[in-house]
Formats: structure tokens, sequence, C-alpha cells
């Protein structure tokens, strides 16, 4: 026989249980040791068993973070606690934890790329956005979450260097989460990145799902510009940043440093809006929120609500009504709240 047909034969009897084919594969090899073809087949034998191998470790793998990887949601409530109380060390050594039982899991190949998004909004928007050719999983846990706050901690402690890898790592497991690449654009200002940071402050506008998170994201257009020395077009999207974030402090900070880099004795004049959608247009700089993110939010307000998911309903029309703050999506959060109401009256 030749090495083609003894291999199909071999394939043919394999059962798929790592404990029963490797044992089998290595008997396959001694038995085909004194044919003329017998470096082909063990050739291709050695392939079929690292396969065998690979899968009995990725079993092992996902039986061990089917247990660890439920606490994680936990273990992340502790970091952000400890972060909130500046002990940074203490946080970035359980990430440090949960990503070491994960190193080996979630890695892409040809045909699945793995992914960790926080909502469907987010899941929703990569979609459409990167349609990819792939099939796409969901990781067991908030992994993207995991190396977003690690980074966050690793910036605290001026790792740089490992930061920006971790961000990079949280961005690959889930490119559509605006906190990630506003956390990241904090690193991205102290290592003086500033076109990278002009790069991710506009994921920060096309992904936003808040006016808080569109505010920091012309704050730090903002940034950029004076770093660039237009401050003309700084002080234009500290004005911008006014109208979502209400962080009345740091813009006032900010817009006396611009006053002073000007030479000017007191706060510039506004813009009018004219002026402030012309600065927009010529820098290609998004004016408020994302469509698509308006449009994908009040999609799935309307099909969750067809399915009579209420609560999820509510949550996707509260997105849209923190973006547009309109009068009907209004009616309709009021409206789902009185079904709930009612159904939790029936209940009782």
């Amino acid at each position: 026989m030749n090495t083609d047909s003894i291999i199909e034969e071999i394939k043919k009897q394999l059962t798929g249980d790592p404990q029963k084919d490797g044992p089998f594969l290595k008997d396959q090899s001694e038995k085909y040791k004194n044919e003329e073809n017998s470096d082909e087949i063990n050739r291709e034998l050695a392939k079929l068993l690292y396969e065998c191998a690979y899968n009995d470790m990725h079993r092992t793998i996902d039986s061990y973070l089917a247990v660890k990887n439920p606490e994680v949601n936990e273990k992340l409530k502790s970091v952000r606690k400890r972060y909130e109380n500046l002990n940074y060390t203490g946080g970035i050594e359980i990430l440090r934890e949960i990503i070491k039982d994960n190193l080996f899991a979630w890695m892409d190949d040809d045909e699945v790329t793995y992914k960790s998004f926080g909502t469907p909004v987010e899941h929703t928007l990569y979609m459409q956005i990167y349609q990819p050719e792939k099939e796409v999983r969901p990781v067991s846990c908030d992994l993207s979450e995991v190396y977003s706050l690690y980074g966050w901690g690793l910036t605290q402690k001026s790792k740089y260097t490992e930061a920006v890898d971790a961000f990079q790592r949280a961005i690959e497991l889930n490119p559509t989460d605006p906190e990630i690449y506003i956390r990241y654009c904090e690193l991205l200002k102290k290592i003086k990145q500033t076109d990278e940071l002009r790069e991710c402050t506009d994921k920060i506008m096309q992904y936003a799902v808040t006016k808080e998170q569109l505010g920091k994201g012309y704050f730090n257009y903002s940034y950029y510009f004076s770093e660039k020395r237009d401050f003309d077009k700084a002080s234009a999207m500290l004005e911008m940043s006014r109208i979502f974030m209400d962080n009345s402090k740091l813009i006032e900070n900010e817009m006396k440093y611009i006053s002073n880099s000007m030479g000017l004795g007191s706060i510039p004049p506004a813009h009018s809006r004219e002026q402030l959608m012309n600065i927009m247009k010529a820098e290609k700089i998004q004016p408020g929120p994302s469509a698509l993110v308006v449009d994908t939010a009040y999609f799935l307000a309307q099909h969750a609500q067809q399915n009579l998911d209420y609560d999820m309903a509510k949550y996707f029309y509260e997105v849209v009504w923190e973006l547009t703050e309109n009068d009907d999506v209004q009616d309709m959060i009021a409206e789902i709240e009185r079904t709930i109401k009612d159904m939790k009256d029936t209940k009782q």
C-alpha cells in the first residue's frame, strides 16, 4: 500500500479521544517500521500525533478554565477596589494569575478567532465593521477587560513597555470597547506617542456609547492639538468636550494652559457652531455620537422588545437616549418600565 492509503486507513480508526489515539498512532509507527516508505508514513503519523497532543492539551486547558474562569468577574471587582485604593501592585498580582491561567488558550488559528466582548453592542459593531471571515468564538471570561486593567495598572507603575503589550492584547480580544482605548490614550500621552494618540482617540469616538466617553474623546483631541502647537483647534475641541463631559475643573485647567501657551491674558473667545463644524470637517473628526452605534443600539433594543426581553430592550434604548436625548426613545423607555412593573405586579 502507498503512504496515502495507509494514512487514510489509520485516520478511519481514530476515535477523537487523545488518550486512545496517542498510543494507537505509536503502535502504527511500530507496525509499519519495516515498510519501504516507513519514513513518509512516520512523517504523516507525527503530524497526526501532534494534532492529538494539541487536542489533548486544549481539552485539559478547557476543563481547567471551566472551573477557573467563572471566578474572574469577582476577581476583577477585587482588582478595581485595589486600584481605587491606589494598590496597583495588589491588583496587578491578581491579573497576572488570571493571565497565567489563560495563557495557552484562546489563540487564533486559520479558521477561528477568539473574542471577549463586554456587551452585545460591542459584538454587533465588530461583526459589522470588521466582517470577519473566520468563525468568531467567545472567550469564557472577560479577558479583554483583564488585559485592559493590567495595562492600566502597569501604566501607573511606569512599566510602559509591558503596558503597551497588555493594551494591544486587550484590543486584539475586543477592538470595539471604547474604555480600552480611553485607558490606552492615557498611556500614549505619557510616552509621547502623539500620532498614535490621535488614531486611538478616533476609535473612542467610533465606539462611544456614553456622553462621558465622547467628552473624553474630544478632550484627547484637544491634548493632541496642544502637542502639535495648534492651540486654536485645541481650544475648539475643549469646547466640544464641555458639551459632553461633566468635568469643568479639568477643562478649565486645560483652557488656562492653552491661553498661556497662546500668550493671551484671558480665555480665548468661544468658537461659533459653524467654526466648530468646519474644524471637525477639515480634521475628519466625528461631530457627536457615531450614527452606527446609535443605529446598532436601536436595532438591538427593537429585537429584544420583539422577543419580550424587556430588561435588555430598556438597556439598549437607554444607550440610544444617552447619545441622542430623543423624546420618542424616552417614551419607549417609560412604556417598557411600565410593562416590567406590570409583569412584576402580576407575579406577586
